[in-house]
């Protein structure tokens, strides 16, 4: 691995950045790569050599896990335009915006970095980010505040409710806004958040706004891999419309957790995938 790339994503890891992503350009896309499938099912883009420069970088920021109930329990899975969940809030739509979102919000073993990497792209498709310290930034100090109080709550994501034993809890109450004044981590879920009071549910429809207004957009390329503070930002993208031809969007995502010791007594026999129910 180039030095430079090394040092790159080893401040990355330790600093955040003022997007809370980090792109890396040039990785190698495999000339015999198979068309984009249409579902996530088979896991193709695990057997590719992406994959396996995806993972070194990947291990800069600590360790990949899976999970049970995500993308069928696979370590990389295929995010790609699925036919039947184009209009859905699944990383298989395509047809409306994926709302903003810190991945698996509703989850005390969220990941701490969500990665994606392109095997194809798609001009059209815009990867949004939108870290805490941009957000503070646009706030007024009594709504920073404000956002640092517990009071709003989340529902759980219909792609995980079929495992979970309760899945029409309403987890929470939460803060948006938690950690340093300087460095703040943010806490969002557009589709499946809500404030527990009339003031609570006004502030966090302008933190959508805020979002909206400010957001970094990237058109992944293939050959890029875009690194997610999955604490310092959220994120979304925009819609697009995929041709369901074999050429359509192919993006290999990954979820990378600082400490794995962390998730120990919930992963199963192979120590690095968190089991469904304690999702």
């Amino acid at each position: 691995m180039p030095e430079e790339v090394r040092a790159a994503v080893l401040n990355f890891a330790e600093v955040g950045s003022e997007a809370g992503i980090m792109v890396v350009r040039g990785l190698y896309v495999d000339e015999d790569l198979t068309d984009t499938p249409l579902d996530n099912k088979s896991g193709l883009g695990a057997g590719t050599i992406f994959a396996k420069e995806m993972g070194m970088l990947a291990h800069l920021l600590g360790s990949m896990v899976a999970y049970e109930a995500e993308g069928n329990g696979h370590l990389i899975q295929d995010m790609v335009p699925n036919p039947k969940l184009a209009v859905t809030q699944q990383s298989q739509g395509s047809k409306v915006e994926l709302e903003a979102h810190t991945e698996q919000c509703f989850s005390d073993f969220k990941p701490d970095y969500v990665i994606l990497g392109a095997l194809r792209g798609d001009e059209n498709a815009k990867t949004y980010a939108f870290s805490g310290r941009k957000l503070v930034a646009q706030m007024t100090p009594e709504e920073v505040a404000k956002l640092r109080q517990p009071l709003w709550a989340t529902t759980i994501d219909e792609s995980f409710q079929p495992y979970i034993p309760r899945p029409d809890a309403v987890r929470g109450p939460f803060p948006i806004i938690t950690g340093p004044e300087d460095d703040p981590y943010i806490l969002v879920d557009q589709d499946l958040m809500h404030g527990i009071t009339a003031e609570a549910q006004r502030l966090l429809g302008k933190v959508v706004e805020t979002y909206i207004e400010h957001r970094d957009a990237h058109v992944l390329q293939p050959g890029d891999l875009l690194m997610l503070d999955n604490l310092r930002a959220m994120h979304g993208r925009s819609m697009y419309a995929p041709r369901f031809d074999g050429k359509d969007r192919f993006i290999a995502r990954g979820f990378v957790v600082r400490d794995r010791r962390k998730l120990w007594p919930q992963l199963l026999e192979d120590r690095r995938t968190l089991a469904a129910v304690h999702s």
